[in-house]
């Protein structure tokens, strides 16, 4: 059986990449609040957070989060057990009465740069620009070059409708999934559980089902080297209580049982998540998933 790899061509990216990314020793408070304001997904400027995913790290980003010190815009890169970067604007609240003292017509800003170890040894909070420990610090640099390009391709999505997720929703109806969880496969194989899941592996996949009151898909899976990939649970969910079902895509990161929704700008995860579930309905219709993939395409013949 042929084995699964997201082997595609990186999704298109617009605004930021890795190669023209501000060093984190050059960035500058308006060019952070400028990619912040890019990837907003509200029309709103109150406060908010959302979680985006990049690889199995997750990364907040903050818009005009209010503390005792003053405002922040940035982005917060945690992986898990490892250590957090994390990367903010802050304009100081200062009374009114000291700014006019002051002949300020606004608050001070400045960037504020750290880092902190997580897992066993947990760390206090290092300043950026106070670290002496260079391979550390390249690292991070490596992170936030990695950043750029995710920040590139999620701007992409907001800025063309986000064409991925409207792949995939196309994909994810009510029939559709309950197509794929009642597959004849099913019935054939030796499942396995997985949580409140169970079902089987088919080369590198593992394909799985839950029956429960709104059917669910999920598929994980390992790469060349045998480790476990984040993995994509398919299903379909009312908005509200007794409403209409709305496709929903969510990322299992690790290898523990907790799951998170997808935002529809998460585009590598989107792409990769969109290939998978060709491999497996190729599978689950006992077709191959290179037919399956041909099938999808717009235009399969060429002109004669």
């Amino acid at each position: 059986m042929q084995a699964f790899s997201p082997a595609l061509p990186a999704p298109q990216s617009l605004y930021y990449s890795a190669g023209e990314a501000h060093s984190l020793e050059t960035l500058q408070e308006k060019s952070l609040c400028d990619m912040v304001e890019d990837i907003k997904v509200t029309h709103s400027d109150k406060e908010h957070y959302i979680t985006g995913w990049m690889g199995a790290d997750s990364v907040v980003v903050i818009h005009n989060y209010h503390e005792k010190r003053g405002t922040s815009n940035g982005f917060v890169l945690t992986k898990e057990n490892q250590y957090r970067l994390s990367v903010q604007s802050i304009a100081f609240r200062i009374p009114k009465l000291i700014l006019w003292l002051s002949f300020r017509r606004n608050p001070r800003t400045m960037m504020l740069i750290t880092y902190n170890t997580l897992g066993e040894l947990v760390s206090p909070l290092m300043q950026y620009r106070n670290m002496t420990d260079k391979p550390v610090k390249l690292k991070l640099e490596q992170d936030w070059q990695a950043l750029n390009d995710y920040i590139g391709m999620a701007c992409w999505q907001l800025e063309n409708g986000s064409p991925l997720w409207g792949q995939l929703q196309q994909a994810l109806t009510p029939d559709a999934l309950a197509g794929y969880v009642n597959a004849p496969v099913f019935s054939e194989k030796r499942l396995q559980k997985d949580g409140e899941f169970e079902g089987f592996w088919a080369g590198n996949v593992f394909i799985a089902r839950c029956l429960g009151p709104y059917p669910a898909l999920q598929l994980l899976w390992r790469d060349e080297d045998n480790q476990m990939q984040p993995g994509y649970i398919y299903t379909a969910v009312p908005e509200t209580r007794g409403g209409v079902l709305l496709p929903s895509l969510r990322i299992r990161p690790h290898r523990g049982d907790k799951s998170y929704l997808l935002n529809a700008f998460d585009a590598q995860h989107l792409h990769h998540a969109r290939s998978l579930l060709s491999f497996a309905q190729g599978i689950l219709t006992g077709m191959s998933p290179p037919l399956v993939e041909m099938m999808d395409r717009p235009d399969t013949l060429t002109d004669l």
